[in-house]
């Protein structure tokens, strides 16, 4: 995957789907990843869960200017993935409360973590980062937050994290924007592919790219079942199945 090697115009971003529900999102300026699983360290204490196809780049390939986690599971915050990042010196992380205490013992440096919680907001390299109400899917994450991104040239991203579905999820989200990154695997609390279609509708995006899909047999669902429910309720957002290792880009 040649991330940096994009050339793109001014007003373009693109983003790299990393499969389960990791991403890199570059504009000319920039690059932002969030939860990026790039090992198999989650199959190596539960097997059941192992890859269905290896990581399109290594950890040590991958760069980026902002890291983002949204909670602490394993195919989220891979500690493997943060230790063998080779850029944890020149890169913010951002994170909420139990994921940013993780990041920190895994040798990410406290000067360049920051701690953004549901409801709060930054601006970091001419991004603005909010953090967004998800509704966490075990005890053992309940910080987990979900984050709208804003880039300098206008596009925006929305990346809800795993959640469950509540009415409060659909009032808290963010309305109208470029991009929206939602899981449908509709296993271990995550959306059902009927309630992603209910956010997606209480959002309102330009692009609806559906994630938590495609890596783990045990945790699989049909994306193709997702954009026929979305066609049904004639949305005008698209539903986009990006391809990995080829960039989705957008204006």
């Amino acid at each position: 995957m040649k991330l940096r090697e994009l050339n793109l115009p001014p007003a373009k971003a693109a983003l790299w789907f990393l499969g389960q529900a990791g991403y890199v999102i570059q504009t000319r300026e920039l690059s932002v990843v969030i939860d990026p699983y790039l090992t198999d360290s989650v199959a190596e204490v539960t097997p059941e869960f192992g890859r269905i196809f290896p990581p399109p780049m290594t950890p040590e390939e991958l760069q980026a200017d902002i890291f983002i986690v949204t909670h602490n599971h394993g195919d989220h915050l891979d500690p493997q993935t943060i230790q063998r990042y080779q850029h944890r010196q020149d890169t913010n992380f951002i994170a909420p409360r139990i994921a940013a205490l993780r990041l920190a013992e895994l040798g990410v440096p406290v000067a360049n973590l920051i701690q953004l919680n549901a409801g709060e907001e930054l601006a970091l390299k001419g991004v603005t980062i909010k953090g967004v109400f998800a509704l966490p899917t075990s005890p053992d994450v309940l910080d987990t937050t979900g984050y709208l991104l804003t880039f300098p040239n206008g596009r925006s991203i929305y990346h809800t994290s795993d959640t469950g579905f509540v009415p409060l999820v659909l009032q808290a989200a963010p309305k109208n924007v470029d991009v929206l990154l939602v899981p449908i695997n509709g296993k271990w609390g995550n959306l059902t592919i009927e309630q992603a279609v209910e956010l997606t509708v209480a959002v309102n995006p330009r692009y609806v790219i559906p994630n938590h899909y495609d890596l783990m047999a045990l945790n699989s669902e049909n994306p193709e079942t997702f954009q026929w429910f979305c066609r049904q309720r004639r949305l005008e957002t698209q539903s986009v199945l990006p391809d990995i290792n080829h960039p989705f880009v957008w204006e």
